[in-house]
């Protein structure tokens, strides 16, 4: 028969046991995700033998870039009245992009530098027409070399400028070009005619117009990023771009300054601080340094993500903003970027004018601003920092000023005139997202799932045993009475009888 010693010795065993899975249980929920995430963080750094080298130099998710194209409706109305332009967005106009990093060096600070050339196939089956479609847009050629010319300060010149356009080329204010023309690019007789006069012709850098002339297989310059080995919190984040660390386009110091990543990877989000975190992007798009804050949680093909998108306060005015002093004077919305366009007058915006201005809508109809079409959106993973998701929008627009020596601006206000607006998207595919759950994730499911077992299945068995124990003294009480009871000493009186 078990004695009563080895039966407490079995409870204090189970007690202990017990115990110690909830204790275990509790801390891998507390730390286990910690530790994991420590272990994700040391193999995420760039370096020559890193296993991420390859998916960060060959972009394993296509990502693809939208056009609208803003057709004006009422050319005639505009021009010889002065109404209000109606506007038409044609498109998407949809092309693949192609990129892979190239030149690609390893520098002895902690740095690596690369060039990304960049080509763009048309996909016919995710636009809405042809890229031959003719579309009338503002003929932003004329406005360029009018305001070229008009910088000059030089009257004489620029009434031969006006003439040209007017008398030899019968340039007008709007005018027809395919999508592709006015996406990649044309031969401007203009310019070319433009290029032989004195003076403003050498400001004229090309003899071609497009807005994304130039752009097909081509970079945007060169990149020298940190690779995070001895700062994570760097991992990414642009170093030089074309051996600089700043701009020369804006009016201080700050506006100037290189910061951020390129907006497709960053460093591991701390997720007690995404309240108040700003993701800071530079973008030759936009030629400065933005910001994007939290969002919202959200998930991307049954992956946790956090969402960031770009508020309206990064292009607000110097007065709602104080921290845009530097990036000139236009009202919130908008930013003039012409100084570095060689002095095209062209102007960036979020899509539709989104929160822009009321004044730069009011002077366009067709317009339909709606935040969740038309914003930048980011959705990041947080324990690695990449971007699974992103819709990075923005819209080029045109500066109409208005001028009495040409007939196509003279009924014409002071506007800003939208030309085209731009999309530019990845969003990884199921494959992609399987892998990620298997490589990076399930450890973290398996140590979550572990630790609220071991906590359940402790929690259970000390409950288990207390109950067993409590039970067992309760038993032994009645025990111990009736053998009280039969070893009760004989009384006198009994003695006596």
């Amino acid at each position: 028969m078990v004695s009563s010693t080895c039966i407490s010795c079995l409870f204090a065993t189970g007690i202990f046991v017990s115990l110690i899975l909830t204790i275990a249980g509790v801390f891998g929920i507390i730390f286990g995700p910690k530790v994991i995430q420590n272990q994700v963080v040391k193999q995420l750094p760039l370096s020559a033998d890193s296993d991420k080298l390859d998916s960060w130099i060959n972009q394993p998710v296509p990502t693809y870039i939208q056009f609208w194209l803003w057709e004006c409706v009422n050319p005639n109305d505009v021009v010889q009245q002065g109404r209000k332009p109606m506007v038409v967005q044609r498109g998407p106009f949809t092309y693949i992009e192609n990129k892979t990093k190239t030149d690609v060096f390893f520098n002895p600070n902690l740095t690596v530098s690369f060039r990304q050339p960049t080509s763009y196939t048309f996909v016919r089956h995710m636009s809405a027409a042809d890229d031959s479609l003719p579309v009338l847009m503002i003929n932003t050629p004329v406005i360029t070399i009018l305001n070229i010319a008009r910088n000059l300060s030089k009257p004489a010149i620029y009434e031969e400028i006006v003439n040209l356009i007017a008398e030899v080329f019968d340039e007008t204010l709007f005018v027809k070009r395919t999508a592709n023309e006015w996406i990649w690019g044309y031969e401007e007789p203009l310019f070319k005619a433009v290029k032989k006069i004195p003076i403003v012709g050498s400001l004229i850098p090309d003899d071609h117009f497009g807005y994304f002339y130039g752009r097909n297989a081509t970079d945007d310059g060169l990149y020298t990023v940190f690779t995070g080995e001895n700062d994570i919190n760097r991992l990414n984040y642009i170093n030089k771009w074309n051996g600089g660390s700043y701009l020369t386009y804006w009016n201080s110091t700050q506006s100037n300054q290189i910061n951020g990543t390129d907006g497709s990877w960053f460093p591991p989000l701390s997720t007690d601080k995404l309240q108040s975190e700003r993701l800071y992007v530079f973008s030759t798009d936009v030629c400065r340094s933005i910001y994007l804050t939290f969002d919202s949680h959200s998930s991307v093909l049954n992956i946790p993500t956090e969402t960031f998108s770009l508020p309206a306060e990064v292009f607000n005015n110097a007065t709602l903003n104080p921290e845009n002093a530097g990036f000139g004077n236009l009202d919130s919305g908008v930013l003039n970027v012409s100084t570095c366009q060689q002095g095209a007058p062209i102007i960036l915006s979020q899509p539709h004018f989104l929160y822009a201005a009321e004044h730069y809508q009011a002077h366009i109809d067709g317009l339909a601003p709606d935040a969740d079409a038309h914003r930048t959106v980011l959705q990041i993973e947080p324990h690695t920092g990449f971007v699974l998701n992103a819709q990075e929008r923005i819209q080029i627009n045109v500066y109409l000023e208005h001028d009495p020596l040409f007939d196509g601006l003279k009924n014409v206000p002071t506007l800003i005139m939208p030309a085209v607006w731009i999309n530019e998207s990845t969003v990884i595919d199921q494959k992609t997202a399987d892998d990620f759950k298997s490589e990076v994730l399930r450890i973290f499911t398996i140590i979550r799932w572990s630790s609220i077992g071991l906590v359940i299945f402790g929690t259970i068995a000390l409950f288990t045993v207390l109950l067993f124990l409590t039970k067992r003294q309760r038993q032994r009480k009645p025990s111990l009475l009736y053998a009280g009871l039969n070893n009760e000493p004989v009384s006198n009186h009994d003695e006596v009888n």
